[in-house]
């Protein structure tokens, strides 16, 4: 049975990709100092295993893709495979999914119910709503969705905790809701926030050693993968992409070559041009994300859990200002860059089903040379 099971459950765009390859590349070192940080399941190769998301969306019944054209939810048994990992460890066990954030009550309880050990401990990381919309916009612009920045504001801020377009928005990031569901099952006093600090990188991982009870800097950030925000003439590429794929075609073709093919070749491997104009936000649109913030800072704080960080400027955060024009033309750079990712090694991210038919339409096709 694990010592102790430490759930990193959120929140998304809070340095979480930082931190879980700086878990996944120290998982030796940590587990010299007493800390098992389980490997994720291989049936979704691309997601990797830096993090245990497939767990956290088996436990919130999260549809991975496109519902109606080859999407599927994760099965549980994602969810059962790590929970047997972690109650046959002696270790310090740590675990980290920004998606654990999506859990309702019931589903929380469910996580609590599988691990033996009782001593449990959650742990949220937490930046400005405000911080967070832009970039959670490129995140459902990577998914397939077709609205403007600005349309897209309005069909989460005009009616906050409520999106019909993109309804996983608010179910991960009412954050003091989230909270009070994690505090409700598992107790104030086994629930942190820590409070990510951009002028100060390091405060996460500084906050983690600590929590770990880790030597000075053994966390810190890695030098691979950069997943940088779009330029808004990338994201007026996608955008077009996105509203010119056929519907005939399925998740797995987005996912491959889109998503997980040039947008994020883009991100990981091509620098931003110099001079890229990046998103603003509508001032109407960061008010409505201040005003969001001081209620969920109240909520917190009414939750009584500990609070690792300032919270107090959260409700009067901002980001630069305006309107951001989309492109209609794009630079022969970017759609070069855009292709360059097109090589044999998609092949290993194609569907076992898509390659064994392949396969077998080249087998028949070769037999029939020799066939009279």
């Amino acid at each position: 049975m694990a010592k102790q099971l430490i759930i990193h459950a959120g929140f998304p765009k809070t340095g979480t990709t930082s931190l879980q390859e700086a878990l996944s590349t120290n998982r030796q070192i940590l587990l010299a100092n007493g800390i098992h940080y389980p490997y994720a399941g291989d049936h979704y190769p691309h997601m990797g295993d830096k993090a245990h998301h497939l767990a956290a969306f088996a436990i919130s019944g999260r549809i991975w893709g496109w519902s109606k054209r080859g999407g599927s939810a994760v099965p549980i048994k994602e969810w059962s495979s790590l929970a047997k990992q972690i109650n046959r460890s002696k270790r310090k066990v740590l675990i980290s999914s920004e998606n654990f954030s999506e859990a309702n009550l019931e589903q929380i309880q469910r996580i609590k119910s599988d691990i033996k050990t009782s001593d449990i401990k959650v742990v949220f990381t937490l930046r400005p709503l405000v911080k967070l919309l832009a970039s959670s916009y490129q995140q459902y612009l990577k998914y397939g969705i077709k609205p403007t920045y600005e349309e897209w504001l309005h069909s989460v801020l005009d009616n906050p905790g409520i999106s019909k377009m993109t309804p996983t928005f608010w179910k991960r990031l009412m954050f003091g809701e989230v909270i009070e569901n994690w505090v409700s099952v598992f107790g104030k006093d086994n629930v942190e926030v820590i409070i990510v600090d951009e002028r100060n990188p390091e405060f996460l991982f500084a906050a983690f050693n600590s929590l770990l009870g880790l030597a000075e800097s053994t966390l810190k950030a890695q030098e691979s993968g950069s997943n940088r925000s779009l330029s808004v003439e990338e994201i007026s590429l996608l955008i077009e992409i996105n509203r010119k794929f056929p519907k005939k075609r399925t998740w797995d073709d987005y996912e491959i070559f889109i998503r997980e093919g040039a947008v994020k070749y883009l991100t990981d491997h091509v620098a931003a041009p110099l001079g890229a104009h990046k998103l603003l936000t509508p001032e109407w649109a960061v008010i409505k994300a201040q005003e969001i913030s001081r209620l969920n800072v109240e909520g917190i704080k009414r939750s009584g859990v500990r609070i690792i960080g300032d919270i107090e400027p959260f409700s009067s955060a901002t980001v630069p200002v305006g309107t951001s024009e989309l492109n209609t033309q794009i630079s022969i750079e970017t759609a070069a860059s855009a292709l360059l990712v097109l090589d044999q090694r998609v092949v290993r991210k194609l569907p076992s089903r898509v390659l064994v038919i392949e396969t077998r339409r080249r087998i028949k096709k070769a037999l029939s040379r020799f066939l009279p």
